[in-house]
């Protein structure tokens, strides 16, 4: 017998057998539990996998930010060869090489270490005596802007952007697993609410029916036997019709839980666990901070609030006129060989440094000035974004709580008339089954029906109380929580639950 087991879907474990991940074509219908076909949307959920390849793309443009303090390699030759006609001719060949280093710094400037060498023969007819020179040197060179694109915050603009990017990914990430899950709670719990709903259909009908057995038991027929065995006939046609209804929309909600959850084999799905009711222990005022702190629309929108703000004090920064200092120094040497010409410079013969500082005022700075101006326009725009968002999250608890309430009190009324009923339908039996006149069969079948109406009012008013606890939750930014799913640090991950749920496979 096939045992089912978790392990990343669903695992059938054969007796001696290899374990597979796939569903088999055998298995006609599966028991599964509210938290298994979380943890199922969760791993298998096709916009949970989107957003989660967008996490990661989001992480890997904060490694490639990183990349301006790679340090950077170089090397360059070239050469050439001169002519001078005249008496005497001569021809002048050059050799420059160089290979350098160079690294950004984190205040914006730039350091190179660089070695150079070449050298220039001179060559004449009739010969000459003029020897080929060598030139070498080692030296560094900084250069550090002082006004404009000076700074740490300016310099790591990239980097801080592109770690806010990715935090604002794995916020739509965590509200995309919100929306997921909030999708499946329902669809769970409806699907459980139309199975109810089922087997009341099926009691109803089989009751519709035994009344029709009953009534051609009888030994005497009559006019009033006829008239109840149309009555007992058309209550069972009606709620044959109910029956096929039901059953369709199973199959239909049955569909949408299936592509919620990932599950892509045609099986009947057949929920464990009755809508939960849990009951919200924040009060109206606790759970709107707690909205305002945990939503991650908002969360969003104050992390491009921070990437604004930054981009404001950078284009005020970039106002400023350019100003550049460059340094350089380094040794030299001069011989009429390569090796010489290193060989003083190891003996420190010749030293030489240059400085400078370089300024550049753009007459206007028509450009800079307006920038600035409509980097404000975007910060002020965002913060009202926010406040214009913190509104309707305040808006949307307390619809919810009026929600809440009015649930709350259907389950308790539509307990209630359960109750009324079936006493009212137990009374028009007896009375019925007496042979008086204020129970007639068809009373009995209206009381039927009635009850019918209550269980699954009953049901629906369940349904609906779990929906409205839900839906407060994932308003409040903690739906993930109360179902003890926590989403990774790390983005590109699948959320992990701190619960073992079940699976049970029937054949």
């Amino acid at each position: 017998m096939a045992i089912a087991k978790i392990a990343c879907g669903i695992i059938l474990v054969a007796t001696g057998t290899a374990c597979c991940e796939e569903w088999p074509e055998t298995v006609d219908k599966i028991n599964i539990t509210r938290d298994f076909a979380l943890q199922m949307a969760i791993r298998r959920n096709i916009d949970i996998k989107l957003e989660s390849l967008s996490s990661a793309a989001a992480e890997i443009d904060v490694l490639r930010s990183h990349s301006i303090y790679d340090p950077v390699f170089n090397a360059s030759s070239n050469g050439g060869i001169s002519y001078v006609p005249g008496d005497p001719f001569s021809r002048t060949s050059t050799m420059t090489s160089s290979i350098g280093l160079s690294q950004y710094l984190f205040t914006g400037g730039t350091l190179a270490a660089t070695t150079q060498t070449g050298f220039t023969a001179v060559e004449t007819e009739p010969p000459g005596s003029a020897p080929t020179n060598w030139l070498s040197s080692v030296g560094l060179t900084f250069s550090q802007p002082l006004l404009k694109n000076a700074g740490r915050e300016i310099t790591n603009l990239g980097i801080t952007l592109a770690e806010i990017s990715l935090e604002d990914s794995m916020e739509r990430f965590r509200g995309v697993n919100t929306d997921t899950a909030l999708s499946v709670i329902n669809s769970y719990n409806r699907v459980y609410t139309l199975q109810q709903i089922l087997e009341t259909r099926i009691a109803a009908m089989n009751s519709a029916q035994n009344l029709l057995i009953e009534i051609d038991k009888r030994e005497q027929q009559g006019p009033l036997q006829g008239m109840e065995r149309a009555n007992a006939a058309y209550a069972l046609a009606q709620r044959r019709r109910d029956l096929v209804d039901a059953e369709r929309n199973i199959i239909d909600q049955e569909a949408s839980l299936r592509y919620l959850i990932g599950l892509d084999a045609k099986t009947r799905i057949i929920p464990l666990d009755p809508p939960s009711d849990a009951e919200l222990q924040e009060t109206e005022e606790q759970a709107i901070q707690t909205a305002l702190e945990l939503r991650p629309e908002l969360r969003e929108l104050r992390l491009t609030l921070k990437a604004t703000e930054l981009q404001e004090r950078i284009a005020r920064h970039q106002t400023l006129p350019d100003l550049f200092f460059t340094v350089s120094g380094g040794l030299s040497g001069t011989s009429n060989t390569f090796e010489n010409s290193y060989q003083q410079i190891g003996e420190r013969a010749s030293r030489f440094w240059t400085g400078g500082m370089v300024l550049n005022v753009p007459i206007g700075n028509t450009a800079a000035e307006n920038d600035y101006r409509r980097s404000k326009i975007r910060t002020e725009q965002v913060k009202n974004q926010i406040e214009s968002l913190s509104w309707r999250i305040r808006n949307d608890i307390e619809a919810d709580f009026r929600a809440l309430i009015s649930a709350r009190l259907q389950r308790q009324i539509s307990g209630q008339a359960r109750q009324f009923a079936v006493q009212r339908l137990e009374e028009y039996r007896k009375n019925n089954q007496l042979g008086t006149p204020t129970a007639t069969l068809q009373d009995v079948i209206n009381a039927e029906n009635d009850l019918t109406a209550a269980r699954n009012t009953q049901l629906e008013a369940a349904e609906t109380f779990a929906a409205a606890i839900a839906r407060l939750w994932r308003d409040m930014g903690v739906l993930l929580e109360r179902q003890g799913l926590y989403p990774q640090k790390r983005p590109g991950k699948k959320l992990i639950a701190s619960q073992s749920p079940s699976v049970r496979i029937v054949p």
